[in-house]
């Protein structure tokens, strides 16, 4: 890959070769004019400018593309972070939601639990002085039985001492009838004698009438008493048993107030322990706010830079673009762009020679091989040409060093075919196949789109290949009989191309670029 200086005469018709693209910085006039000399030393300062110019333009280009490969990396996981960002935003205002939420039903529930609880304190005093006034009438009611008790015994006392009565009556009666007796008897004499007796008989009958009704009185009094006295014995008796209980009923009560105050106690660290992670769950979801708004920032930002960075690799490629209008002479570059040339007219004339046999070379109804994955199309022409055109791009691949492909693409970015290392048979292992059966397949990015709609000349473009690459594309359309075919490609990377074809010319540059 070298071109011979070449020699023109006069100055003039340099000039022009050099504004028509036919002539190199390198070149130089073959004059006895004066001026032939300082032009020809002007121009060998202008073309090591250019050199110095379209190498830092490519590094430029390479470490913006790197850059942007890194930024794009960036953009998504700041996106990620972002997206992260405003869910984690949402979760934690509605967890801080849930917990002042739950902080406030706590803090209810604590004032009812603590009202409660006052409440059933005061139950357990009522409950306490009902246990004093049982004990008091079940002490009444023991009381009230022994004087139910003496009451009966004292009545059974009136009823013997009413027998007893009534027996002395009934005898006094009778002594009364047998004094009356012996009164008749004795006649005249005994007559006051008889009304005595008759007036003690009448005396003994009301007495023993009397002392029935006492008698009768005390039964119906000892039946009441006996009545009474049951009653008594058995409400004391329920008495006591409701003292029981009402004793137990309170020493339970009096557990359950003790283990309620626990609880209570409980439940006021619980809500002080709540109000805490409230409180800690409010400063988290400020803090999550604030990180989502950092992350929105950051987003915007990435976005921003990332524009940026496509601004400068888009400047970079427009001054290399420039720069390459103009052909400097003996540099890798212009060996690289002889390549091109040379891929370019071979590809033309191959196309030419299909269409001469009939194809239709501009066939655009891309017809899917089937179970092809990712997937891979046939078209009119393209199995006429792949194996002539795999044998072009290969032996133009094989003449660039450090290249990594050489392709053929229309102008929806097809490529008939492939370098062969990129045509092997699929094997349906899809990320096998992505990497090593390119061939036939669809290229519709960025690069391939910029390619083919370029109206210049060689077109210069760095990016990351899909395989992990940083590629520099230089590229030339191709054109048939004015129409627009598509273009040729080829990629590799430059700094090692650079320093395999002219081992001198990147210290050389350095040493320019270091220079003031």
């Amino acid at each position: 890959m070298s071109n011979m200086r070449g020699r023109y005469v006069g100055l003039g018709r340099l000039l022009r070769q050099l504004r028509r693209g036919r002539a190199t910085l390198n070149d130089r006039a073959w004059t006895f004019s004066p001026l032939a000399l300082p032009v020809g030393r002007f121009l060998g300062a202008l073309r090591e400018r250019f050199i110095v110019m379209r190498q830092s333009s490519i590094r430029i280009a390479i470490n913006a593309a790197r850059l942007q490969s890194h930024t794009q990396a960036c953009q998504s996981m700041a996106d990620e972070q972002a997206s992260e960002a405003e869910s984690l935003s949402a979760q934690g205002t509605q967890i801080a939601s849930l917990s002042q939420q739950t902080n406030d039903i706590v803090v209810a529930a604590a004032d009812v639990f603590r009202q409660q609880l006052k409440d059933l304190r005061s139950t357990q005093e009522q409950l306490a002085d009902l246990h004093r006034r049982v004990a008091r009438v079940t002490t009444q009611m023991q009381s009230f039985a022994e004087v139910i008790a003496q009451l009966s015994h004292r009545a059974r006392s009136v009823e013997d001492t009413s027998r007893l009565i009534k027996d002395i009556a009934l005898q006094t009666h009778l002594l009364a009838l047998n004094a009356g007796v012996e009164a008749a008897r004795a006649g005249e004499a005994g007559r006051g004698f008889a009304v005595v007796a008759s007036e003690v008989g009448k005396l003994a009958e009301r007495v023993n009438a009397a002392t029935g009704d006492i008698v009768q009185h005390t039964g119906e009094i000892l039946g009441l008493v006996s009545d009474t006295e049951q009653q008594s014995q058995s409400i004391h008796a329920d008495m006591r048993a409701s003292d029981r209980l009402v004793d137990d009923f309170d020493r339970q009560f009096d557990g359950l107030v003790r283990e309620l105050g626990s609880v209570g106690a409980q439940l006021d660290d619980m809500a002080e322990h709540v109000a805490q992670v409230n409180q800690t769950n409010q400063d988290m979801s400020q803090s999550i706010g604030r990180i989502a708004d950092h992350s929105a920032i950051l987003r915007q930002r990435m976005q921003s830079m990332r524009e940026q960075v496509h601004g400068v690799r888009s400047q970079t490629e427009s001054l290399q673009e420039m720069l390459a209008a103009w052909r400097t002479g003996d540099t890798p570059f212009d060996d690289l762009a002889a390549c091109l040339g040379q891929l370019r007219d071979r590809c033309v004339g191959l196309l030419r020679q299909a269409r001469a046999e009939g194809l239709d070379i501009f066939d655009k109804a891309y017809r899917q091989i089937p179970g092809s994955q990712p997937p891979r199309y046939h078209v009119a022409y393209d199995r006429a040409i792949d194996q002539a055109l795999q044998g072009i791009l290969d032996t133009v691949l094989d003449q660039v060093p450090h290249g990594y492909y050489a392709i053929l693409v229309d102008t929806n970015g097809y490529a008939p075919t492939h370098n062969r290392r990129y045509a092997r048979p699929p094997t349906g292992d899809l990320a096998h196949d992505m990497l090593h059966v390119r061939d036939k397949r669809l290229f519709d990015d960025e690069i391939s789109r910029g390619a083919i709609g370029n109206r210049g000349g060689v077109l210069c473009q760095t990016y990351m290949r899909d395989t992990g690459e940083i590629i520099t594309d230089v590229s030339v359309p191709v054109d048939l009989d004015g129409t627009r075919w598509g273009a040729v490609r080829i990629g590799l990377d430059y700094l090692q191309f650079e320093q395999a074809v002219s081992p001198v010319a990147v210290p050389a540059a350095a040493a320019q670029l270091a220079s003031p």
